[in-house]
């Protein structure tokens, strides 16, 4: 076999720039891939996440996964002994040192190693990342992370600014990522506005060298924002303490899976995050210098580099710090309104053990208090009732 004929793709990022949705599609769709000669090198949807920790010598919020021992040798073995293209990806990969980055492009023996990297204008990321990291029980306003990023204020933990450009100052990964390869296999995919999702699908199978056609995406990926509101009314609910009462997993499925994505990113009327104006000069210029050292590099551009350019709406832009309390209590109500309904279903499900209940455990509340030790998820969702309540209270009464 020639050696061109086996290639590895490295999709490494950026974070928000459509990876969730062309991982879940490839995951999917492993199969038919392998029959068009691609391998995806997974036996479970959080493989390359693992074998990605594992490179980067990382844990994910203080968790380490014993799967995740390994991780990365295992994945690359695949893709060594597949005989055509193989393809990883995740987002995480951005942030790689350049030592970490020689130990990946290594990994493969003979293998042709392509870079891929989709990226999205400034303008976009910055509210995104921010939404991103208050659901990852982030507390900064939207002010003091752009100051942060600017290097304009000092008393704030630097360590925001540096997570933040490392995963998305794009020619300074670009440049770590390709110190070992010609520019012509270094593809940057900016995300083209307005345009669908299945197009940046079929751009990246036509990189990768599949018929779009041959492996369609026909899948639907929800990863849906939460709003001003919304998005301020759980930055509030992280700086309550709650964040340091639940372990990750409690987090991540009360909060960010249930509270953030399943109830307020459903709440009717909600406004979107968009960049204030006052962010504009200083997005905008960063972004021509972005575009111009692309371009200068010579990588392989599939789309339009105007893309990562902002475009700017005529109308003011409403700031994301601008909640006005009103509004948070009525978001608190709707949430709190969901969160009643959840302790049903799990007094529902408690109802199966109902004879092992202590004599007079006959409410909702009652449960959780006589179940408090004996069931954790019951334990946390008393907790969360208990700072809900205390939540609205303070918004309601008089100052």
């Amino acid at each position: 076999m020639a050696v061109c004929d086996h290639r590895v793709f490295l999709h490494i990022g950026t974070p928000k720039s459509g990876t969730t949705y062309l991982q879940e599609v490839m995951w999917h769709n492993r199969d038919s891939l392998a029959d068009t000669g691609v391998k995806y090198p997974a036996s479970q949807p959080n493989e390359q996440f693992l074998a990605t920790l594992d490179l980067l010598e990382r844990t994910f919020h203080n968790v380490r996964d014993p799967a995740t021992e390994g991780a990365w040798d295992r994945i690359t073995g695949e893709a060594r002994a597949w005989p055509g293209t193989s393809v990883i990806s995740h987002e995480m990969l951005a942030a790689a040192t350049p030592e970490m980055v020689r130990r990946a492009v290594g990994s493969f023996g003979d293998a042709e190693v392509h870079l891929v990297c989709t990226a999205r204008d400034l303008a976009r990321q910055l509210p995104a990342v921010w939404q991103e990291d208050v659901k990852n029980t982030g507390t900064l306003t939207f002010d003091e992370f752009s100051r942060s990023l600017r290097g304009a204020d000092d008393t704030i933990d630097p360590y925001f600014a540096n997570t933040f450009w490392g995963y998305q100052d794009l020619p300074a990964i670009l440049r770590t990522w390709s110190a070992d390869l010609p520019p012509e296999r270094v593809h940057v995919l900016p995300l083209a506005r307005g345009a669908g999702r299945d197009e940046l699908w079929e751009r990246f199978a036509r990189v990768i060298g599949i018929d779009p056609l041959s492996c369609p995406a026909r899948m639907e990926v929800r990863n849906p924002s939460t709003g001003v509101v919304e998005t301020n009314l759980l930055r509030l609910l992280n700086r309550t303490g709650l964040r340091d009462d639940l372990d990750w997993g409690a987090y991540e499925s009360l909060v960010k899976r249930f509270l953030a994505v399943e109830v307020l990113a459903e709440r009717p009327g909600s406004v979107p995050l968009s960049l204030p104006v006052e962010d504009r000069p200083w997005v905008e210029q960063w972004s021509k210098d972005a575009v111009e050292s692309i371009r200068t590099a010579g990588y392989d551009v599939v789309g339009d580099l105007a893309d990562l350019l902002p475009a700017w709406r005529g109308d003011q832009a409403v700031h994301p710090d601008s909640a006005r309390t009103e509004d948070l209590l009525d978001a608190s109500v709707y949430a709190l309104a969901a969160t009643v309904r959840l302790v049903d279903e799990e007094r529902r499900r408690f109802a199966e053990d109902r004879a092992a209940w202590p004599e007079g455990a006959t409410s909702v509340r009652g449960v959780l208090l006589e179940r408090y030790e004996d069931h954790p998820k019951a334990k946390v969702l008393l907790r969360g009732y208990r700072r809900a309540k205390s939540a609205v209270r303070a918004l309601i009464s008089p100052r």
